[in-house]
């Protein structure tokens, strides 16, 4: 894993990933790849099927990380970004974990697109998704 990399993830600080219990498994500059392991506060009615929010809470934290790699930290017109859009197709269940892939698709100055494939402990594609972030400047 980048160290560089890692910092801009970490620097992003989020309490609600530890909420979850989302971890970081690797980062590079427009690519992160995170994990969230099943545990009975994530399950649907059924205490074997993870529920849809928490598969959508770990997309955005999967496009929220590949959109903080993209920060040059001697940018200082940067003053964060924000979810805009989020679109999830739900594709097949997850049972013990998740792992999702994001990876940036196009960034420009103030707008950013990202996709995310959520895996399932099978290795199964359960979830895809399209993400549009606005990039806050300073001017």
């Amino acid at each position: 894993m980048d160290p560089t990399m890692e910092n801009l993830v970490a620097a992003d600080g989020i309490p609600y990933w530890s909420v979850l219990g989302i971890e970081l498994v690797d980062v590079q500059k427009g690519k992160v790849v995170l994990r969230l392991p099943m545990r009975p506060e994530l399950a649907t009615r059924r205490p074997d099927l993870m529920h849809g929010g928490a598969i959508a809470s770990l997309v955005d934290a999967a496009s929220g990380s590949a959109v903080a790699t993209l920060r040059d930290p001697e940018d200082t017109t940067w003053a964060g970004h924000a979810t805009t859009d989020l679109n999830v197709s739900y594709l097949r269940p997850i049972r013990k974990e998740a792992v999702a892939q994001g990876k940036v698709l196009r960034a420009g100055r103030t707008t950013v697109f990202v996709a995310v494939e959520v895996h399932n402990e099978t290795g199964d594609l359960a979830a895809a998704a399209r993400i549009t972030y606005a990039i806050a400047r300073r001017e």
